[in-house]
């Protein structure tokens, strides 16, 4: 999904004419919808891995255990599969955003000192747009380099990854941190947007106000009220 936002502000800044046409409502619905379900897809196989087992033990009661599917896992062709995912899904992106976001940088700095270049004087309403244009360097720079940073470790891990290694205590230091990281990454970049996009901001607020005044929402949200009414005033029999 960032990768899809990354383009989207790609099209958006560098190829300005066109982005009426590839970036409209009906083309973000169809990209929210499709990312989902292709990722179910991919990842189908893993659905394979594992199945249920019967056993009886001593005192013969049935248990229940998880049985690995080694006719799948120890198949070229689920090997092979498993590092075509990690190249698509996490070294490939990578990559993009680095490459997209330099040039979204690079194109928009451009046309900031062009139009500075343009202007004599420079008035509130400029240096509040020169303010966001700074936040957006920085959403812009520091998306990318979290998603290089948290992601970087667990395509290392991924890729390289042997049952002989798991038996060392570096290693899974190292899994563990590559396992935070990775969630990280995913939990920050949202307050990283709320923190410098204005735009988005009021955006993720007015999504939460409609929310709150439909049916449904209203519904949550009241009784989310009165979860927070009950803790702070208990009434007692």
């Amino acid at each position: 999904m960032l990768l899809a936002l990354t383009v989207e502000r790609f099209i958006s800044v560098c190829y300005p004419a066109q982005a009426r046409n590839l970036c409209g409502g009906k083309r973000a619905y169809i990209t929210v919808a499709v990312i989902p379900l292709s990722t179910f897809v991919l990842y189908s196989p893993y659905v394979l891995l594992a199945s249920v087992a019967t056993c009886v033990d001593e005192r013969g009661m049935s248990i229940f255990t998880k049985k690995e599917s080694t006719w799948l896992t120890e198949s070229g062709w689920f090997k092979a599969y498993k590092w075509i995912l990690e190249l698509v899904f996490k070294l490939l992106p990578v990559l993009i955003l680095v490459f997209l976001n330099i040039r979204i940088i690079r194109t928009y700095k451009a046309l900031c000192e062009k139009r500075r270049r343009m202007t004599n004087k420079v008035s509130g309403e400029q240096r509040r747009q020169y303010a966001e244009e700074s936040r957006l360097m920085f959403l812009l720079g520091g998306t990318s380099t979290l998603f290089f940073v948290c992601m970087t470790p667990m395509i290392v891990l991924s890729v390289t990854i042997h049952d002989a290694w798991t038996r060392h205590y570096a290693f899974e230091i190292f899994r563990a941190t590559a396992n935070v990281l990775e969630v990280t990454n995913f939990a920050v970049t949202f307050y990283i947007y709320c923190l410098f996009s204005k735009d988005f901001r009021e955006t993720f607020l007015s999504t939460l106000k409609s929310a709150k005044e439909t049916s449904v929402g209203a519904s949550l949200f009241g009784s989310v009220s009165g979860v927070k009414d009950a803790v702070k005033h208990p009434t007692y029999p």
